[in-house]
């Protein structure tokens, strides 16, 4: 007759998985991971794009709303522009690399406040066919432009109207 210590033995022993069941699993996830992981950064660039793409929309959205918001002085608007290096003023490039700003103005092109200031984001470069985008007081837009946001080779293309509101898609 077994004792209970010798069934309890009998019963740990064979409770484990053999090497070639591990082997056949180990297998399997890196089948799996070489398959997923390609997969997973093609996920993130496209998360990287919608991001640069929402941060660049969030800038016209927002400089149309304080326009529209704010006590502006005649001949004055909110501006979106790329800002200079200082952070205090527009850099007058078209190019939009060294993040953005969004600053109120009088007629003469004083800036009167800096509303909002970005960072540049490294992997995205925004490109419009303006050095700046002004918005009056009713939040019509000056100029109407298209503008191209590109995070790593991949770009989205979208239109600013002349009523201040954009669209995905280029312009007609």
């Amino acid at each position: 007759m077994e004792s209970e210590y010798s069934l309890n033995v009998r019963r740990t022993l064979g409770a484990g998985f053999s090497l070639v069941e591990v082997m056949v699993t180990v297998a399997v996830l890196a089948i799996i991971l070489a398959i997923g992981i390609p997969s997973f950064q093609s996920f993130f660039e496209n998360s990287r794009l919608n991001r640069a793409n929402d941060d660049f929309i969030a800038a016209v959205n927002l400089a149309r709303s304080e326009a529209i918001t704010r006590e502006l002085p005649a001949g004055g608007g909110v501006v979106l522009c790329e800002r200079n290096a200082a952070g205090t003023a527009c850099s007058g490039d078209a190019a939009w690399a060294d993040g953005l700003m969004v600053l109120e103005m009088d007629a003469g092109g004083n800036v009167l406040q800096v509303i909002r200031a970005w960072d540049p984001v490294a992997t995205a470069a925004v490109a419009a066919g303006a050095n700046q985008i002004t918005f009056s007081r009713d939040g019509r837009a000056d100029p109407a432009v298209g503008f191209s946001v590109n995070v790593h080779g991949e770009s989205q293309n979208y239109c600013l109207r002349p009523t201040g509101s954009v669209f995905k898609g280029g312009c007609p």
